[in-house]
């Protein structure tokens, strides 16, 4: 199973605990500015939790279970629902794929 997980520069990071592997990540641009990093991961483990960071001196940690995140069969359909989820009509997205692992 695959959940995607997202993070924003600035805000928060988010980070796959034990269980949980990265697949490929990609880079998120709205009318050319780099807006968020996805990553596609396979959940190896049920139980398995994401570690929300906050950025900044302060940030807090909050682990997130992978219950509240939807999960996918395959890599493809994760990638699909990540396709339609920045895409919008004539609006200027792209994403751009920027590490895979193996």
């Amino acid at each position: 199973m695959y959940i995607i997980l997202t993070s924003k520069s600035d805000e928060y990071d988010a980070r796959p605990d034990s269980g949980i592997s990265p697949v490929e990540s990609y880079a998120y641009y709205f009318y050319g500015k780099k807006k968020a990093d996805f990553t596609i991961a396979e959940v190896e483990a049920d139980g398995s939790r994401v570690s929300i960071v906050e950025c900044g001196d302060n940030g807090l940690t909050n682990s997130v279970p992978i219950k509240f995140f939807e999960k996918f069969a395959t890599v493809e359909e994760a990638r699909q629902e990540l396709k339609q989820l920045v895409t919008f009509g004539t609006i200027d997205t792209r994403l751009e794929r920027v590490a895979a692992v193996s």
